[in-house]
């Protein structure tokens, strides 16, 4: 689906960065390109349970809505391709959709893999997608500039700098170790188990997040009150960084980003070009719309 004739202009995204003092990033398809990483992980846990494996262009339909949904379709996929899952129209509508958030849960229990054995395979992908999670793995274009500008701006009402922050549904562990990589947050303790389970409390500025760091907050999948698309995160954040919701910005790729602003109340600016898709996006009417975050360091320097 094409999407240009919705773009916001450049001048009004510029605009209403100005009035913004807390500026909130999803993660995957945001800030980063984390496909070169996520692909090879789902394809070795797909290996150790005689799956077919998936290209990544395929990989990147699935993800959204936390890494559980990412195994499950990445299973639903295989058994499909392989004539193991029942292929009804209705069966195959809710596989095909890799944007839903489920996918046939009892489809897929009956070919072999139910809730207890997805949560198997994707203990086997977390420990190996913690493993290597960082190796191909790279901020996009202009993100650590955009990052340093916006933590370098004073605030509107003079009370210190504008403030960065993070909220994604991945797991803690090795959202916090891609960060750690390019210099956004402080060197990575050993505090999560290989389930990406986080063993430190869920307080977003505590744990590390110092001043010096350019990412003052973040909360994730396993440290957030709620995931995406719930508020709670937003909330949290605001409340623990000091900022109003009204001087914050949800800025994502994919419909939890979109829905966590628009149930929190806040602005967001929805990007067309990361892993969401366009066609799963618009109908969500979004008022912000950009087609990447490499877009942003040059309205926020203009």
């Amino acid at each position: 689906m094409k999407f240009a004739e919705y773009l916001t202009p450049t001048a009004e995204i510029r605009e209403l960065l100005a009035t913004k003092d807390l500026f909130i990033f999803d993660l995957d398809g945001t800030l980063f390109n984390t496909l070169g990483d996520l692909a090879p992980a789902v394809n070795y846990a797909m290996r150790q349970y005689g799956l077919q494996e998936h290209s990544n262009e395929a990989v990147r339909t699935f993800i959204g809505n936390g890494s559980m949904n990412l195994i499950r379709r990445a299973v639903a996929a295989s058994l499909k391709s392989a004539g193991k899952m029942e292929t009804n129209a209705n069966c195959a509508a809710i596989i095909d959709k890799a944007s839903a958030s489920d996918v046939d849960i009892e489809a897929l229990a009956r070919a072999g893999f139910d809730d207890a054995k997805i949560a198997e395979v994707h203990k086997v992908y977390s420990a190996y997608y913690w493993d290597h999670c960082t190796e191909n793995t790279e901020p996009y274009e202009g993100v650590i500039e955009l990052i340093k500008r916006i933590t370098a701006c004073p605030r509107q009402d003079g009370a210190g700098k504008k403030r960065a922050a993070m909220l994604t549904n991945k797991p803690v562990k090795p959202a916090k170790k891609i960060l750690a990589k390019f210099g956004l947050i402080g060197s990575v303790e050993e505090n999560s188990d290989v389930d990406g389970n986080s063993t430190v409390d869920g307080n977003c500025t505590g744990n590390g997040n110092s001043a010096d760091n350019l990412i003052s907050a973040y909360l994730c999948g396993d440290t957030t009150p709620e995931r995406k698309p719930s508020p709670a995160g937003i909330f949290k954040i605001a409340a623990d960084l000091g900022v109003s919701l009204e001087k914050a910005v949800m800025i994502g790729d994919d419909m939890p980003d979109v829905m966590a602003a628009k149930n929190a109340g806040v602005d967001c600016i929805t990007l067309m070009e990361g892993f969401g898709k366009p066609e799963n996006l618009l109908p969500l009417q979004p008022k912000w719309i950009a087609r990447h975050i490499k877009d942003f360091e040059k309205a926020f320097r203009a």
